[in-house]
């Protein structure tokens, strides 16, 4: 019996632990899933947004946003380690860790009223943001640098996974190696994010500057 209380209070806590992290309540989202999967044009894409902010991102998940004037904007951690990184409206990124220029201006630092909701095309109101899929594959992490805030969007059950950004929806296709199986294929319209873009678009307060009496200040 005392090991049974024992056990269930360590799955007890391990469970507060996991809701107690940044992405321990992601909702789930209503990802349609396609039975033969169309045609994917490749997207029409521009030139990556840069500017003064600087994100970082280490192989273990670590990612830092600093300011022109060496403020930490955000510090934050990852779910798990980087295995896919893409920015603005899907541009994908070579590496998983380094450090890159992103603006301090963005069509979501305007609101939700500048993003292009009556257009055929919705990836253009995407630029500043930083996606990022991990090794776990179940969660999808969207940075905004610009606010410093952050958004964890539920993916579908799978392996192998690879974004599809389409001016309508976000795509999420899984590859296979085996010629036998088929391929499974989701999307969700961008209008379905809408909750997620407007607290990505409310700027998060930067951390204070530290000084030599207090270096690191709690707030």
């Amino acid at each position: 019996m005392r090991l049974g209380a024992f056990l269930l209070t360590a799955a007890t806590l391990a469970a507060q632990d996991i809701r107690g992290l940044p992405w321990g309540k992601t909702p789930n989202l209503p990802w349609r899933a396609t039975l033969s999967i169309p045609h994917l044009p490749v997207p029409t894409l521009g030139q990556p947004s840069i500017g003064p902010l600087k994100v970082s991102l280490d192989p273990g998940g670590a990612l830092k946003v600093v300011d022109a004037r060496g403020i930490v904007r955000l510090r934050t951690g990852l779910p798990g380690r980087p295995l896919k990184l893409w920015r603005d409206g899907g541009l994908p990124m070579a590496e998983v860790s380094g450090t890159w220029a992103f603006p301090n201006q963005t069509p979501l630092c305007q609101g939700i009223g500048a993003l292009p909701l009556g257009q055929a095309d919705f990836r253009p109101g995407l630029e500043g943001l930083l996606w990022i899929l991990d090794d776990e594959e179940r969660l999808l992490t969207v940075v905004h640098p610009a606010t410093g805030r952050v958004a964890y969007l539920s993916l579908p059950n799978g392996t192998s996974l690879e974004l599809v950004f389409l001016p309508e929806a976000l795509g999420v296709l899984q590859k296979t190696t085996d010629a036998t199986q088929p391929r499974s294929y989701w999307t969700l319209p961008w209008l379905s994010l809408l909750p997620q873009f407007i607290a990505l678009s409310t700027p998060l307060k930067p951390e204070k500057p530290g000084t030599a009496l207090i270096p690191f200040p709690n707030g």
